[in-house]
């Protein structure tokens, strides 16, 4: 038979497994919105692709020769609030 101990641990190990197994049923996914909705200027505009509650995701997008293309942003580091010092 096996140790008291290593049951104890095994226990203990199939209880973390299954609370995260549960937790991650648990996430709340985003709904997408079908057909995207388009927020535009002239040239410049945000594609609705999904929203989560009451936050919404998409994706920033521009106008080239009539077409709307998606934009790739980059940077030398991570993006910050504004208003933020």
């Amino acid at each position: 038979m096996l140790p008291a101990r290593f049951r104890v641990v095994v226990l203990a190990l199939l209880a973390v497994v299954a609370a995260g197994a549960w937790a991650s049923a648990q996430l709340y996914q985003p709904e997408p919105i079908d057909p995207p909705v388009l927020l535009s200027g002239p040239d410049v505009g945000f594609r609705m692709e999904s929203r989560r509650g009451g936050d919404i995701y998409g994706r920033i997008v521009v106008r080239i020769d009539g077409e709307w293309v998606e934009v790739s942003l980059s940077g030398p580091g991570p993006l910050r609030r504004l208003g933020s010092d």
